[in-house]
Formats: structure tokens, C-alpha cells, sequence
């Protein structure tokens, strides 16, 4: 009987050699307890391949119709393919959260082509852009998608091997696409923003003028009291004197 074998990567994929589905689930849950949100079943994604042992032919590894060849037992190898396994799969979860996100913004620019603005709260439209922004750094920066590991710098006879199961599983180009579409919705989210800024400048200038008009009015109000008042007192004067002189 072959042995299981399981890596875990701090990115928050593990990647289990040999295991059935129903081992794998009962792994799962016991690493429930350790974890963050990431084993929720509405946040998981899974990739399955198979592997088989072939100890003649050439002697490097190959993978081939999701069909992982192998010529040793070694887990250098298997640690090897582990870790492209694994950015592959975490990449696959956040193509499923780009695809998530630009189904909620499908009816923005459909709105906008309607009706020349969209009337969408601007928390709303923040969350969307700090989901994105925040899903862009998870790719380029902390999730280690992208990264060569430190492991092939003391081992760089694996690079090869790692290259070739990178390239296998597209994981370069499906990179590219999903940071090319991050910058599609980023633009689109930034006129959002924009016109909202602009509404919110029209808004304010409006408060302004009336406020402005209405202190006018004041300053008027106050101006034909004072002279009201004025014109009283001439008359008050006026008509003393007038008496006097009757006298």
C-alpha cells in the first residue's frame, strides 16, 4: 500500500498525496480548528489529478492530461509539484472571486450607458474597489502566487520540474488575465468614483450659493430694517419741531 503523503503551505492550501475524497474531507476537519475562514465550504477550491509510478523510460517527471508521472518516491519531487500544485489552486480561488465580483458590476456600465450616471451609494462602490485592490495585492503580493520559493534557491536542480508544472497549469497567463481584468473594473470603478466626487462637488457648490443667497437676503432684511427704523425716527423729530412752530 502507497503512503499519504500531505503538504500545507502558510498561503492556506494544502496539497495530499494518495488520499481519498473521503480522507481528504476528514483531514479538513481536523485542521478546521487551526484555521481561518479559508475551509468554509463556500470558500474552498479544490483541484484533483492523478499520479502514477513509472520507474523505466526517462527518468525526469512529466505531467501529461492531468496525469502526474513519476520516477522516484522522493519528496523533494513531490514537494516540487506540491508547490505548483498549490498556487495553482489558490489562484483558481481568486478567479472565482473575479468572477464573483465582475458579476456583481455587470449592470454598472450597463447603467451608466442608460442613464448617464449611477446612483449607487459611494460605501458601496468603495467596498467594491477595496475588494479589488485587496484581491491584486493577494496575487501579486502576499499569497505568494507569483513567487519562485525559497526552496529552488538551494535546490535548483527542481526548478525545471517546478517550471514545467507551472507552465502546465497555465499559471503565468491566468495571472496576467486576472490583473488585466483588475484593471479593467479598476477603471471603470474609478469613473464611479469620479462622478461621484463630482455630484458631490455640485452638491456642495449648490449648499454654498444657497447659502450665500440666503445670508444676502439677510444682510438685505437687516439693511431695510435699519432704514425703517431711520425714517421713524425722522418723522419723530420732525414733529416736535413742527409744534413748536405752530405754537
Amino acid at each position: 500500500m502507497q503512503r499519504r503523503e500531505l503538504f500545507l503551505f502558510d498561503y492556506g492550501v494544502a496539497v495530499l498525496w494518495n488520499f481519498t475524497e473521503k480522507e481528504e474531507q476528514e483531514f479538513l476537519k481536523v485542521l478546521a480548528p487551526f484555521s481561518t475562514n479559508f475551509l468554509k465550504e463556500d470558500n474552498q477550491e479544490s483541484e484533483g489529478l492523478h499520479f502514477q509510478y513509472d520507474l523505466g523510460g526517462p527518468s525526469q517527471p512529466r505531467i501529461f492530461n492531468d496525469m502526474i508521472t513519476l520516477k522516484t518516491n522522493s519528496n523533494m519531487t513531490k514537494l516540487t509539484i506540491s508547490h505548483a500544485l498549490a498556487q495553482s489552486a489558490k489562484l483558481a480561488h481568486f478567479e472565482n472571486m473575479m468572477e464573483d465580483t465582475i458579476t456583481g458590476s455587470i449592470p454598472l456600465p450597463r447603467k451608466m450607458a442608460k442613464y448617464g450616471e449611477v446612483k449607487m451609494p459611494r460605501p458601496e462602490i468603495m467596498k467594491i474597489i477595496g475588494g479589488l485592490f485587496n484581491l491584486r495585492m493577494n496575487v501579486n503580493l502576499v499569497s505568494n502566487v507569483l513567487d519562485t520559493p525559497e526552496l529552488f534557491w538551494s535546490e535548483p536542480e527542481l526548478v525545471g520540474l517546478y517550471n514545467a508544472i507551472r507552465k502546465y497549469m497555465e499559471i503565468s497567463q491566468r495571472a496576467n488575465l486576472l490583473n488585466t481584468r483588475v484593471g479593467v473594473l479598476s477603471d471603470l470603478l474609478d469613473m464611479l468614483s469620479e462622478q461621484m466626487n463630482t455630484n458631490e462637488r455640485s452638491y456642495i457648490s449648490w449648499i454654498v450659493i444657497v447659502l450665500i443667497c440666503v445670508a444676502v437676503v439677510i444682510a438685505i432684511g437687516e439693511v431695510w430694517v435699519k432704514v425703517l427704523r431711520l425714517g421713524a425716527g425722522i418723522e419723530l423729530i420732525r414733529y416736535p419741531v413742527r409744534k413748536v412752530l405752530g405754537m
